[in-house]
């Protein structure tokens, strides 16, 4: 054992010694993925969206519609830009100028006022999904105060008694979201602990790929295989370790600083969210070396791992809940190391989830890194054995090579010849063919597939019945027929519901207070009351949304119902028939609100950008390491300005015609020249 660990400290010495003389490498393994998690970090500001352009129509131009515009004036999140007319403020949603419209129709004031209650039109740009939900819940919100105020004073006037007793005896019923550890539903606090989490896995990947497959690229292997003595697992621990111990304290350093820095605080021990954070690291590392032991070339190990991982974000659930996609997308999110380390983050930061919740999870992102090492340990031998035997005719046909004379290239190429040899050189390729055919395609399904379903439905609903009344139970059955909820339980103990809500038995929370039924048939206000985690905000919005719908209804019905009897008091009859703004909201450009539609869209040419960047990062820089080169490309070489914008970025790499050696290099195209070396 002593013998194998000074193996691995020395291939650890010899890692650190070839990262240091490979300033690319280090800088784009560690330094760029730490710039844009610093980014990410810097780019949401306070996390709350304010001073959103919202165009404004008044065609009443009345008292009442200056109150409404008043009170929506008001709104942090809103900046209120008036227009003239309604054609010119649709020009300006449509040319992305404004999010949305805001339009008070003529005669609004007289239509309220005779109690038809003219609704507020409000017109939302649906293609920019996250800054549409924030304005239409605001809206609302802002709308439904003014209502109740209205309303209240309408009823004080009529009827007498002081304000506050009227305002609460209006038979509104709110549905109230909490979201634990994310309150005030701060960006910062939803995004960034997926995201910079993610981009550091990411990161991390990339460097484990690019080192493991340094050696296979550029030769060296032999150099390392006699400092480990031949042992597979002391090479792998030794290479590992450099870049494992940089990003295990990189990820530690990070949740410290969101945990206490940032001040978002862990309600449950901070210890087991470092070990989280460190098993999602080694789980990046197992995976870089399973992918590199199976890959055909290291490019294909590189681009594989990139499109394996980099558009995974979605599949985690943290923007769209795993119980609203596709089973086979579903299945894949399991098969992530990151949606795991999503949720035991959840238990630790927000739910004070129980040790035994806490340890089954961490248990499950243990078995990533396990089966990944031990598949890779497996495989490895075999793989080293080839690549020692790769590059050992590599250096045989570098000295072939260095005693054939370099013959001057007198007749150079033009443009399109380049051009068409590039092409040639491009489709002849697996490499490039697959990043710019197969990856590209791939892509693009892959990460709208998610999507497929377009709305948020079978949410894991957990029901707290306090009242246990007939009414309670009405609403208990209206919010099982809601696609949008799947029920998982019906109690009556607080105790019991919350625990199996921080055990993640369920996903939202709805609570029925226990005087529901009695402040319905009183004619007062109640309140549903739903908590979800600040972790996954998204599946508590669309309860919510779903609960308000139900609500309206009820209400609706009690409304009617109450002036269609006889004897009912007045004051209920007033309330019910008394009529305040509304809202009339109208999605554009995604008519039936769907997430596919919003994110497809908009991430599609982001991804072709990416992948034809990567190609022709990999590809060219392929092309040019490669012995012997192209004809063409030494041409390319010698004249970069005349014949450079002739060769686009193929990695395929043409036996030179005429060349003795062709065979042993088509052969031994895995393995290169070592960087270190001057070619002509």
């Amino acid at each position: 054992m002593r013998v194998w660990c000074q193996r691995a400290l020395r291939i650890s010495l010899l890692e650190v010694r070839q990262v240091l003389s490979h300033p690319v490498e280090w800088i784009a393994g560690l330094a760029v993925p730490l710039f844009w998690a610093l980014l990410m970090s810097i780019a949401f500001g306070t996390g709350i969206m304010t001073k959103l352009p919202v165009g404004l129509v008044d065609m009443d131009r009345s008292a009442l519609s200056r109150e409404t515009i008043q009170a929506l004036d008001a709104i942090p999140s809103i900046r209120l830009e008036r227009r003239d007319s309604s054609l010119t403020a649709d020009e300006d949603l449509r040319s992305r100028r404004t999010y949305g419209t805001i339009t008070i129709p003529k005669g609004f004031e007289e239509e309220n006022r005779r109690g038809l209650g003219a609704p507020v039109v409000l017109e939302l740009n649906k293609t920019y999904y996250a800054i549409g939900t924030i304005l239409e819940v605001d809206i609302k919100t802002a709308l439904s105060t003014l209502q109740m105020t209205k309303l209240a004073v309408k009823r004080t006037a009529a009827a007498g008694g002081t304000f506050t007793e009227n305002s609460g005896h209006l038979r509104a019923t709110l549905p109230d979201v909490w979201f634990l550890g994310n309150p005030s539903f701060n960006f910062v606090a939803y995004l960034l602990p997926t995201f910079v989490p993610g981009l550091m896995a990411l990161g991390a990947l990339l460097a484990f790929v690019s080192m493991l497959a340094r050696e296979w690229r550029e030769g060296g292997l032999r150099t390392f295989l006699k400092e480990s003595g031949g042992s597979a697992t002391a090479l792998v621990v030794g290479k590992l370790a450099p870049w494992l111990l940089f990003w295990l304290l990189a990820i530690s350093v990070w949740t410290a600083g969101f945990a206490g820095w940032a001040g978002w605080g862990a309600a449950g021990p901070l210890f087991l969210w470092f070990t989280a954070g460190w098993l999602l690291i080694l789980a990046m590392a197992g995976l870089a070396l399973l992918v590199v032991a199976i890959s055909p070339t290291w490019v294909i190990a590189l681009s594989a791992s990139i499109c394996l991982v980099a558009p995974t974000f979605p599949f985690t659930g943290f923007s769209f809940p795993l119980d609203a996609m596709t089973p086979g997308a579903r299945a894949f999110g399991e098969l992530l190391p990151l949606t795991h380390y999503l949720e035991a983050q959840s238990q630790i930061w927000v739910m004070n989830a129980p040790l035994d919740a806490i340890a089954r999870t961490q248990m499950t992102l243990a078995l990533f890194p396990i089966i990944c090492f031990t598949a890779a340990l497996l495989i490895l031998p075999f793989r080293i054995r080839r690549w020692k035997k790769a590059e050992a005719l590599a250096a045989g046909l570098r000295v072939a090579e260095a005693q054939v004379p370099q013959e001057e290239n007198s007749s150079a190429m033009g443009f399109w010849k380049t051009f068409a040899l590039t092409l040639r050189a491009s489709f002849l390729s697996r490499d490039t063919i697959a990043i710019f055919g197969v990856a590209a395609a791939f892509y693009l399904v892959f990460y709208g597939w998610p999507y497929g379903t377009q709305q948020i439905e079978n949410i894991p609903t957990g029901i707290l019945d306090l009242d246990r009344s007939g009414a309670s139970r009405r609403l208990v059955n209206a919010l099982d027929a809601s696609p949008t909820t799947r029920l998982t339980f019906v109690l009556h103990s607080e105790s019991e519901a919350l625990d199996l809500f921080r055990r993640q038995k369920t996903d939202v929370l709805v609570t029925i207070p226990e005087d529901y039924s009695e402040s319905l048939a009183r004619g007062e206000n109640t309140t549903i009351h739903i908590l979800g985690s600040g972790a996954y905000p998204v599946k508590a919005r669309a309860v919510q949304s779903a609960a308000a719908g139900i609500i309206s209804d009820k209400k609706a019905l009690l409304d009617n119902a109450s002036l269609m009897t006889p004897g009912t008091p007045v004051a209920s009859l007033e309330g019910a028939a008394i009529a305040a703004p509304g809202l009339l909201v109208t999605y554009r450009f995604n008519e039936i609100s769907g997430y596919g539609n919003y994110t497809v869209p908009m991430v599609g040419p982001v991804i072709l950008q990416a992948v034809i960047l990567m190609g022709i990062g990999m590809a060219m820089g392929g092309w040019l390491a490669g012995r012997p080169r192209l004809p063409f490309m030494q041409d390319v070489m010698r004249r970069p300005g005349a014949r450079g914008s002739g060769s686009s970025s193929p990695s395929g790499r043409l036996p030179s015609a005429g060349c003795s050696t062709s065979k042993a290099s088509a052969s031994g195209s895995a393995t290169t020249a070592p960087s270190g070396t001057r070619r002509p």
